[in-house]
């Protein structure tokens, strides 16, 4: 059967007659169909395999197989078992056209043929399978992009699985991709920058797949699915190796990360891939789509734009971690996390100039459980959320304890902000009600954000830390330099201190001048914007003897003080500590 124009319907009748098929093809001209004759059996079966029509007319009796005989070999074939069947016969006998249905024939009509009969039956059918391929589109079809969704890759992975269960040297793989920092491009510049952003990443994809890296058994023809949001999935067929896989998967890398100019907008950003290979033993196409997925996430946890090989490891370390979320999610609330405090000291005198307020968990079985493997995972379930609600709480309550014990002489609790957090609208008012209902002032609450967090969205995080600024609260930069942009940062947002960098102190440990040449620059930059400098991560005393030849007058890390949990004990530890303290600054 000939290519034609797809929105043409195929039709194929099956018949031995010569004025038959004239005949019918008379009838059915103004149809305007794709027409093909096969005149028997073993003809029709061979044109069936090099391509599908969309209607078969087959004749009851012919030379060599019967109509009965075609229609079952027809309804046996797994890739032509649903093409509708009209069984046409000239026999009135009530037993011919039960077995005509019991075959699996959709439809039947006697000869000798009406027109009005013949064109109405034929239509018909048509216009039903017409209807079925709107609804099978509609429901295995992504609308966006009109790739391929998860229901029919799904079942594009099963049929594949199934051939390499018919023949064991048969490879194929999954790509399972994802575009960094898409939800970033929609939250800064729209959803419908976003979808046009999509739309330009389906047809890049589409334009470097090459055939070879394809298999067509689904009604598009491609391998390329969007499965859902930014997540989409190549399955390559038939490759060699493992090797050959991942060769795609590093091309796919480089067209993916090129810029997007999406109208005014130039997007600059990467993808991660996962992939995995048939030959892992796999039964199900869920199992493969679930571990091109960890190894896609697995990908992004290596810094993304890159791409990772599913390894069985990796799978533990996901049932890990969502044992780990579920028991987070019991935890928040109970005495499991707690608060450590570890103070910041003047470098000069050894006296504490505030308290920094850290979350803690003790599980029950796992004990200490470190806070940069849980605070990652209650980021991203959104547990941050009363988590933080409950850190911010608890530390304006045990300041305001310290306070009417007499210990006075610390200036401020600081309190880490998370990214959930800089994105509520109440935020402000929320933190002003915690401080009030403590007893204590504005100025004696820091808070602490990084750079990556208010550059996700910097014109709401101005916004957000200028009405924090104004009701008096402190605001400290986290972790400074070891963003892109940090310089920047100080002049366009209200900060009060800048907390450098441990990765920049720990360096003061070397010979290598260029750091502390570094600091001092930094330090001569926050005062003279007005600003406070902490030094973060003294370990030794030779990083607090270069920090005060450079200046820089307050200081944290383990050298100092370690976390603790609050209790008489820890303020005595520290005020008999002051004397030694002052030794080492001295």
């Amino acid at each position: 059967m000939s290519d034609t124009n797809p929105s043409t319907p195929r039709v194929l009748l099956v018949d031995d007659d010569r004025s038959i098929q004239r005949l019918i093809a008379a009838f059915l001209a103004p149809l305007g169909l794709d027409l093909k004759i096969a005149n028997c059996g073993a003809e029709a079966l061979s044109m069936l395999r090099r391509q599908r029509p969309d209607l078969i007319l087959l004749d009851h009796e012919m030379p060599g197989e019967s109509g009965l005989e075609v229609l079952t070999r027809i309804r046996e074939a797994p890739e032509l078992h649903d093409v509708p069947v009209i069984f046409v016969t000239g026999s009135t006998s009530g037993d011919v056209i039960s077995q005509c249905f019991e075959r699996g024939a959709n439809d039947y009509i006697q000869k000798p043929l009406r027109r009005p009969e013949l064109i109405a039956r034929v239509r018909s059918v048509l216009e039903r399978q017409q209807m079925l391929g709107s609804l099978w589109r509609a429901a295995r079809l992504d609308g966006l992009t009109g790739l391929p969704n998860r229901l029919l890759m799904q079942e594009t992975l099963s049929a594949s699985l199934e051939h390499v269960r018919q023949n064991e040297d048969h490879r194929f793989a999954v790509l399972f991709l994802d575009f960094d920092r898409f939800k970033l491009v929609n939250d800064s510049l729209g959803h419908d920058v976003g979808d046009m952003l999509l739309r330009e990443i389906s047809q890049r994809l589409r334009e470097n797949l090459r055939t070879s890296d394809a298999i067509s058994r689904d009604g598009a023809g491609t391998t390329l699915s969007r499965i859902g949001g930014d997540e989409f999935v190549v399955l390559l067929d038939d490759i060699a190796d493992l090797a050959a896989a991942e060769a795609v998967a590093q091309r796919l890398l480089g067209v993916l990360n090129e810029p997007y100019q999406i109208g005014k907008h130039t997007i600059s950003s990467t993808a991660s891939i996962g992939v995995v290979c048939s030959h892992s033993g796999y039964t199900a196409a869920d199992e493969m789509l679930r571990d091109a997925d960890i190894a896609m996430y697995e990908a992004k946890n290596r810094g993304k734009g890159c791409f990772v090989t599913f390894d069985p490891a990796m799978q533990q370390a996901v049932i890990e971690r969502h044992e780990i979320e579920r028991d987070l999610r019991c935890a928040v609330g109970t005495d499991q996390i707690h608060l450590a405090y570890q103070p910041i000291f003047s470098l000069e005198d050894g006296t504490v100039h505030g308290v920094e307020a850290l979350a803690r968990w003790d599980h029950p079985t796992k004990g200490s459980i470190q806070p940069d493997v849980f605070i990652p995972i209650a980021e991203e379930t959104q547990l941050i959320v009363p988590l933080g609600e409950l850190i911010l709480d608890e530390a304006c309550r045990q300041l305001s304890e310290w306070l009417a014990s007499g210990h006075d002489s610390i200036e401020y609790i600081s309190v880490n902000v998370s990214r959930a957090q800089l994105k509520s609208t109440d935020f402000a008012r929320q933190v002003v009600g915690v401080v009030r209902r403590h007893g204590l002032q504005t100025r004696q609450l820091q808070l602490e954000v990084t750079e990556s967090m208010i550059m996700e969205r910097p014109d709401a995080a101005v916004e957000l830390l200028d009405e924090l600024r104004a009701a008096g609260v402190r605001l400290a930069m986290d972790d400074f330099g070891t963003g892109y942009s940090s310089l920047s940062c100080l002049h366009r947002f209200p900060f009060d201190v800048i907390k450098i960098d441990r990765s920049f102190v720990s360096k003061l440990n070397t010979e290598r001048t260029e750091f502390v040449s570094l600091i001092h620059a930094i330090v001569n930059l926050a005062y003279n914007l007005g600003m406070e400098c902490v030094a973060e991560g003294v370990e030794s005393r030779e990083q607090i003897a270069v920090l005060l030849t450079v200046d820089c007058m307050l200081g944290q890390g383990y050298l100092l003080g370690e976390p603790a949990r609050a209790n008489s004990a820890l303020m005595d530890k520290w005020r008999q500590g002051l004397a030694e303290k002052a030794m080492l600054c001295a």
